[in-house]
């Protein structure tokens, strides 16, 4: 089990809740639910899951794959909710996983009425001692239910049923320390190469009226653009001459969409901004992706030197 801060090993202050607990104080809150499992610990840092970046997933990739190359059945990860499932998505990225691994986090602070924490680590403990889910890849496992890495949001700000996959839901479900699967697995997420993240990818939201401004502001010092357009990926004219012109300087442009189940089309919409347009101009689809995600896979594969079609092919 490789801690790395959130929620879930906070104590409660005068200044408010935050990260105390260690890696082997998780594992003992939670270990009379897996008895008959040897649970491992190791920290990899004790931070509020808003401060993780992509170099922070990076250093939890290595920790990850460390403990897999050393014997390891299975890996738990314990992480704060707020970035949990973009950290699940660049382990999917980054790990080959020959054994499951799982990410589970909590939304209650430890010692509070109805914690949920150690019944988290419980349920993520089972399913990474399942063989079978290695073949996921990285999962998520909340409130009993497990999630695809690709899939998994947070959908509730503050209820304990926190995560969900909006497109699909999820993939299986703990039941008395047991693991029952809903349905197969996906084709792997990991990228053929990687490399520690050196790119710039930033991230911008697409809103009525929104126009060129932040995109011209941003071309020159970044590596690359993930829009999180409208719909099924379009957006506002000016906004679209915008893009045109970042894509033709050379920055990788990716359109995503805002919407909680998205979705790039492919030839319905013609026009300046719809999606027909934009993709005829080169930029690339990021297709089922969340726009947070394919903000991931874009840093993560320009840093090893892939190409945006390349990373996105099976999206086109």
């Amino acid at each position: 089990m490789l801690a790395t801060g959130g929620t879930i090993s906070t104590a409660q202050g005068a200044a408010g809740a935050t990260p105390a607990l260690d890696a082997a104080a998780l594992a003992q809150a939670a270990q009379a639910a897996v008895e008959r499992i040897v649970v491992s610990t190791r920290d990899v840092s004790r931070i509020s899951s808003r401060n993780v970046t992509p170099a922070v997933m990076w250093t939890l990739a290595l920790a990850v794959a460390e403990e897999i190359r050393s014997g390891a059945d299975g890996v738990v990860v314990t992480h704060g909710t707020d970035t949990l499932e973009e950290t699940a998505y660049a382990l999917s990225l980054l790990v080959r996983t020959s054994v499951p691994v799982v990410v589970t986090g909590a939304m209650r602070v430890p010692g509070s009425p109805g914690e949920d924490g150690p019944a988290n680590i419980a349920a993520a403990v089972a399913v990474a001692s399942t063989p079978r889910f290695s073949a996921y890849g990285p999962v998520v496992v909340h409130q009993d239910e497990i999630h695809l890495a690709r899939w998994a949001t947070k959908v509730h700000s503050t209820r304990v049923a926190a995560f969900g996959s909006p497109p699909a839901g999820p993939v299986g479900m703990v039941v008395e320390g047991r693991t029952i699967p809903f349905f197969g697995p996906l084709p792997t997420e990991c990228l053929p190469r990687v490399s520690a993240p050196d790119k710039r990818v930033e991230l911008i939201w697409t809103s009525a009226g929104s126009d060129g401004l932040v995109v011209d502001a941003l071309r020159d010092r970044v590596d690359g653009l993930v829009v999180a357009g409208l719909g099924g990926g379009h957006v506002p004219s000016p906004m679209a001459d915008a893009l045109l012109r970042a894509s033709a300087q050379g920055v990788a442009v990716v359109l995503s969409s805002r919407c909680s189940s998205p979705g790039i089309l492919r030839d319905t919409y013609g026009g300046a901004g719809g999606e027909m347009h934009l993709l005829a101009s080169g930029l690339v689809s990021a297709g089922t992706l969340s726009p947070a995600k394919a903000r991931l896979r874009l840093l993560f594969g320009l840093s090893a030197g892939l190409a945006p079609a390349e990373l996105f092919a099976a999206e086109a």
